[in-house]
């Protein structure tokens, strides 16, 4: 059976100054890849909810800019994508920063379960209508979801890092 949609979207978030020098990424089939700039970050939930809904593919990821996954972990989350579960996570911590940020990072995510920004976040489409969408963005745009998805299900485990190409994550 073809399919005319891709089955995962990597959707990368950045200023619109950084998202205009990130360079295109090589993907797979029954993959696409949309950037998603922002003038501020208070704009990023009503700006990703708008984008997510029009897509048609079952498990969306979101990656800040200058990084992006490498290739076991879409290979995994492709696979993941043809099942008809709910699911979230994100990929753990690389090893290209490292230092007192990445470490307190580290310890975040570990404690509270929260994935940091540089780590990056999937999940299915559904399940994040199901929870209402981003919902308030602070200082990790992802903490407010995670804690929304945890009051449905538990994450699964973490994927393989993300490959960093830049030293500025969002900015």
């Amino acid at each position: 059976m073809i399919r005319d949609f891709p089955y995962v979207t990597y959707i990368i978030i950045g200023s619109k100054e950084r998202l205009s020098k990130v360079k295109s990424y090589q993907i797979e089939e029954g993959v696409e890849c949309l950037l998603c700039p922002f003038s501020s970050i208070e704009e990023l939930p009503s700006l990703l909810d708008s984008k997510i809904a029009e897509l048609q593919s079952e498990v969306i990821s979101i990656i800040p800019a200058g990084a992006f996954p490498k290739k076991l972990a879409r290979k995994q989350l492709l696979h993941f994508s043809k099942s008809k579960y709910q699911f979230w996570g994100w990929y753990h911590f690389g090893n290209k920063f490292k230092g007192a940020l990445q470490s307190i990072g580290k310890l975040n995510t570990f404690f509270n379960k929260v994935p940091q920004v540089e780590q990056g976040i999937f999940f299915t489409k559904s399940l994040y209508f199901s929870v209402g969408g981003l919902g308030e963005t602070g200082t990790n745009p992802f903490s407010e979801l995670a804690r929304r998805f945890y009051l449905r299900l538990d994450p699964q485990n973490p994927l393989p890092s993300l490959t960093i190409r830049a030293k500025s994550i969002l900015n």
